[in-house]
């Protein structure tokens, strides 16, 4: 007989189911509010944007090309004569926005056919500063370090194409931002656009996005999710890992399979990351790490954020800063900045992945999750792709794979995974499979139990036959065994553990794993009883070849972006 708390889950799974499903049938919708800009100076552009459009079935007068500069890299001037104003033009004489006038007699957008924007490979990424624009004053008491700024990601500035602004004006307030709602359904300016960028090293990477953008949306998204969190509980870099903490407990509660790691460095060379469909992490300048290897690959269609000041400096390079390298390992989507965005004004992860879970598009997604318009952060990715749409969908969670039945077993237990150990514990034995009892022994640490995880860990080491599954779940046991003050033991465990390995990364992992003892999850994750909370509706409106240019940035000088100044708070 089903539990009164079990009937309340499934009721909470059918009434998401609706969204869910709705957001799929809605699919040819937002495939007719998408437009498709391509560069006509770039040899590549055209054909890639006719892929994705094909892919997609984007209306063919809704694949528009640009007479713009192929660099990454342009000045305001560019960026005004070959990109805003065409488009400016265009959504006029196409009829794509409805004009009328507000209160003050100002002309605005009072409607939009178009609500997202895939900007192809080609067409520029940055908008370096101009000292010549005074700084702005739209925003009183706005500190100097942001008032003084007009550089922007091409994309965020796009976004705003639509809104009345006086000017380059430096950072603008999102109306998006927190939102729990589609974009073609929300009450916000409806000049806004959801932009994301089909972009990456080389054609055939932007292709291969698109292509397990769409294949990850038939079953849904499946594979471990990583978050690597530093430890931090004050501070002004505090804020970073409460997202990453939040992240990794809302996934949790969704019945994805979470390692959570909140040890200061960045996951080392050699640490056995397997089956990866979610990453998100923090503080490295380029990619390290497992990373680095040109042999890792994620999961298909897998997400993967790295947090750092200019991970999106440059999209071209398969080993500078982060977005490329991870596009490079089969990332179909991840989120970048382009200069220095300040932490607070970087997406919000939390909101982001709760967003993604919910259903919604990767453009709704990380709009929803970004405080600030006219700013640094790029989306990279299909704007359209759903990655965990299809979970919810009539019929409920099929058994096709042990992901979608360890899914099944956590939301059975009302989104706990240690309440729902017992049964967990008997899919192990029943499948073979040691992922059930690594990710319960993962989650019993987060919950603060050392002793249980201990045992969970031994129970997925009996039936692990993968090597490096073996070699992670020796360094989570190693982890827990130091966590409990059994330092004796954790010394006898990694002695073991190495004594047949060859000298390299694999042996050196264990001498950072076996010095200290794991810290214990510090930052308690929030909001985990529903989705994050939305802010206050702000008012509604008034009526294959790689070009040249592939030169390796430089030496970046902050290792993450830095803490925000005293910021009055931004309102739409």
């Amino acid at each position: 007989m089903r539990s009164r708390a079990g009937m309340r889950w499934h009721a909470v799974i059918f009434a998401a189911g609706i969204f869910a499903v709705s957001a799929l049938q809605a699919d040819g919708i937002d495939s007719s509010s998408t437009l498709v800009v391509y560069n006509k100076n770039d040899p590549n552009s055209q054909g890639l944007a006719q892929y994705y459009a094909n892919r997609r079935s984007i209306p063919s007068n809704q694949v528009v090309g640009l007479d713009c500069p192929a660099a990454e890299e342009i000045q305001r001037a560019d960026y005004e004569g070959g990109i805003a104003s065409p488009l400016r033009a265009l959504f006029r004489k196409r009829g794509w926005w409805t004009l009328g006038r507000d209160a003050s007699g100002r002309q605005v957008v009072t409607s939009s056919t178009i609500r997202f924007v895939a900007l192809v490979r080609g067409i520029p990424l940055k908008i370096a500063n101009d000292p010549a624009i005074p700084p702005s004053d739209t925003i009183p008491n706005l500190p100097a370090q942001i008032a003084s700024r007009n550089d922007a990601s091409v994309d965020s500035e796009l976004a705003t194409l639509g809104m009345p602004l006086p000017g380059p004006a430096g950072v603008v307030p999102n109306p998006y931002f927190r939102r729990f709602t589609a974009i073609r359904d929300n009450p916000v300016y409806p000049g806004i656009l959801l932009t994301a960028r089909l972009d990456g090293p080389t054609p055939f990477i932007v292709r291969a996005m698109i292509d397990d953008a769409v294949a990850a949306e038939k079953g849904g998204l499946e594979g471990w999710s990583y978050v690597d969190a530093r430890g931090i509980t004050t501070g002004g870099y505090a804020e970073g890992d409460q997202w990453l903490a939040n992240v990794a407990g809302l996934m949790r509660t969704q019945g994805l399979p979470v390692l959570f790691d909140n040890l200061p460095p960045t996951f080392p060379a050699g640490y056995p990351i397997t089956d990866a469909a979610v990453y998100f992490g923090w503080y490295a300048g380029a990619a390290d790490g497992p990373f680095a290897d040109t042999a890792f690959q994620f999961q298909t269609g897998a997400v993967a954020v790295h947090i750092h000041s200019f991970s999106a400096s440059t999209l071209r390079s398969t080993t500078a800063n982060w977005c490329g390298p991870l596009l490079a390992r089969g990332a179909a989507a991840t989120l970048g900045n382009v200069y220095e965005p300040y932490l607070s004004l970087t997406a919000n992860l939390d909101v982001f992945q709760d967003r993604l879970m919910s259903g919604f598009t990767l453009a709704e997604s990380a709009w929803m999750a970004q405080k600030a318009l006219s700013w640094m952060g790029v989306v990279v990715g299909d704007p359209l792709y759903r990655p965990y749409a299809s979970w919810r969908a009539v019929g409920g969670l099929p058994s096709a794979s042990s992901w979608k039945t360890y899914r099944r077993i956590v939301l059975g237990a009302d989104g706990n995974t240690v309440q729902a150990a017992s049964d967990l514990r008997a899919a192990a034995g029943e499948s073979g499979t040691s992922m059930f009892v690594e990710a319960l022994g993962a989650a019993q640490v987060a919950a603060g139990d050392p002793t249980g995880a201990l045992a969970s860990f031994d129970l997925a080491l009996n039936l692990a036959k993968d090597p490096a599954t073996r070699i992670r779940l020796d360094l989570e046991s190693i982890q827990t065994l130091l966590a409990l003050g059994r330092r004796s033991d954790a010394a006898a465990r990694a002695l073991s553990a190495t004594s047949e390995l060859p000298p390299g990364p694999r042996r050196d992992l264990f001498a950072r794993f076996s010095t200290g003892p794991l810290p214990l999850p510090s930052i308690e994750p929030i909001g985990l009883s529903g989705p994050v909370p939305e802010a206050t509706p702000a008012p509604a409106a008034t009526p294959d070849a790689v070009p040249a240019a592939t030169a390796e940035p430089a030496p970046t000088p902050e290792p993450t972006p830095l803490p925000m100044p005293p910021l009055p708070e931004l309102r739409p």
